[in-house]
């Protein structure tokens, strides 16, 4: 690979590149932003970041030696012609973006998550770029993390017999964060179709409840959709308790912990574990007889999941071979995100995916 590409960035903020202050040096994950992580390929350059506030555009700009910058993406998109964009806007306003670029001829695009507000919205999404044969990947990180590949090769190879269901604990917000759990759970277990979701999602007064300092959105029937409580700008529910059944009868099964990102698979000869957010690979394997086990443990190397990520949008687009996080892999957490909306809005009843109302409007971050 030795075409040099052109990269455009929208949105300014953590993901775009200012989280790289928050990261401490030598971190496996580092670098971690979309604009640290270009800068360390040698076949990608940043020749332009579009952000809506001109202020925060300002602070990038200068933080990060940015002299070319747009308040307009689509004037950035159409004068610069990049070959790829990334989208690091919040969620609510990541589905224009993303189309618009898709249509007017970018080759590869990285959307950080969630997808979108809607199914509605993430079913334009991949009509543009399916017409467009656009390479995509999104924010789902882990999925690139050598940690979590080796730990999937194992599972895959049998290192656990028969994976039976996954359990992960993780307490977070619906839109903008569920998906790391979901691609996870959904990548351990070989990427089975989902087939149904059920669970409940947090409310006011809930005896497992968010910090106060977080926003409580609430559901308008009129309009079917999640609403911000006052002063906020995104609706992004907590989430509870919940199970996802795949295809070939494994189970997803999600619980609310606070203070960790810890997954197990368990399969029919042992357990395949990754703890403490990847800090923790390892492969225990129990001999019934015997009343013994043994473990095995992984240690990530090579580039941090950015990098990864990105280099697997310039290999579809080398090569024509689809991204690990194509729009079909995205798809089927993003049913699953809206599908628990809904099996929350009817009292935790289990709703088949994928989800027939595609209307259901959650502004997330």
């Amino acid at each position: 690979m030795n075409k040099n590409y052109r990269v455009a960035i929208i949105g300014s903020g953590r993901m775009g590149g200012l989280i790289e202050d928050e990261i401490a040096a030598g971190n496996f994950s580092k670098p971690y932003s979309h604009f640290a992580a270009y800068a360390a390929i040698a076949e990608t350059e940043v020749v332009a970041v579009a952000n809506r506030g001109a202020e925060r555009l300002q602070r990038f700009a200068a933080r990060f030696g940015v002299t070319n910058t747009y308040l307009d993406y689509r004037a950035m998109i159409e004068k610069e012609k990049p070959d790829i964009v990334s989208v690091t806007t919040p969620s609510f306003a990541r589905a224009e973006p993303i189309i618009f670029a898709a249509e007017h001829g970018v080759a590869g695009i990285y959307a950080e998550k969630g997808l979108c507000a809607s199914l509605a919205e993430a079913d334009r999404i991949v009509a543009a770029c399916q017409a467009n044969n656009v390479a995509f990947n999104w924010g789902a990180m882990r999925r690139h993390h050598d940690g979590y590949k080796k730990l999937r090769a194992a599972i895959a190879q049998g290192d656990i017999g028969e994976p039976r269901f996954a359990t992960m604990y993780f307490y977070t917000d619906l839109i903008k964060h569920h998906p790391h759990t979901l691609d996870l759970v959904a990548m351990l277990l070989g990427d089975p179709q989902p087939l149904w979701v059920e669970g409940r999602l947090i409310e006011p007064g809930d005896p497992f409840d968010p910090s106060p300092r977080r926003s409580h959105p609430l559901y308008d029937a009129a309009g079917h959709r999640y609403l911000p409580s006052p002063g906020f700008e995104i609706a992004d529910p907590m989430v509870g308790f919940y199970r996802v059944g795949y295809a070939g009868g494994t189970e997803g099964i999600f619980v609310p912990r606070r203070g960790s990102f810890d997954v197990e698979v368990h399969g029919s000869e042992g357990r395949a574990i990754a703890w403490e957010n990847g800090a923790d690979f390892r492969i225990r394997r129990t001999n019934g007889k015997t009343q013994t086990s043994e473990e095995t443990i992984f240690r990530p190397s090579g580039e941090s999941p950015t990098i990864c990520t990105i280099r697997d949008i310039l290999h579809e687009m080398e090569t024509g071979e689809r991204t690990k996080g194509n729009l079909d892999i995205t798809m089927q957490s993003v049913e699953v995100q809206f599908g628990l909306a809904h099996s929350h809005l009817q009292g935790g009843k289990r709703v088949t995916l994928p989800v027939a109302d595609r209307t259901l409007y959650i502004p997330g971050g």
